[in-house]
């Protein structure tokens, strides 16, 4: 085999190795999305993900085939009111993790295209800086927690 030829495999096995995929990159826990009222157009997704890596890596969009549109939120108490404020894209910091739960960052899925009932699967797609994805199953659950109410000023449990 010429040098040149050895070469070029050599780089192209360079290249394969630091090439590391987001699937390797993260792990998803208790992926799961609370069992809404079959009128509702709107629920939610919560789940651990953690950034198994040594550098940081960015969430810059989801999506899902059951919904119009996902964007990722962050509840703030704002003035005695719940106001929900999209985030462009979710930070992960190296060796770390971050939990989308009620009440704090959480998936907002809009436009629901299907009914969702518990058990039901809801396929999302994360698409990371490098244009790496990720599949997450979001399971439907019942939630007998009490929602949140907001609106003319007050927010509660109902």
């Amino acid at each position: 085999m010429s040098f040149s030829r050895i070469l070029i495999l050599a780089i192209c096995f360079l290249f394969s190795v630091s090439t590391v995929y987001a699937a390797e990159l993260v792990k998803i826990e208790n992926a799961w999305s609370p069992e809404a009222p079959p009128v509702a157009k709107v629920m939610a997704g919560y789940m651990k993900i953690s950034n198994l890596s040594n550098k940081d890596i960015k969430i810059k969009s989801a999506n899902s085939n059951f919904f119009t549109k996902v964007e990722i939120h962050r509840t703030e108490l704002k003035d005695g009111m719940f106001t929900m404020i999209k985030q462009d894209n979710l930070i992960i910091k190296a060796k770390s993790h971050i939990e989308l739960k009620q009440g704090g960052l959480h998936m907002m899925l809009m436009g629901k295209l299907k009914p969702m009932r518990e058990g039901s699967i809801i396929p999302v797609k994360l698409t990371f800086n490098n244009n790496e994805t990720v599949e997450v199953n979001l399971k439907v659950k019942s939630d007998n927690r009490p929602q949140m109410k907001c609106g003319s000023g007050k927010c509660g449990s109902m």
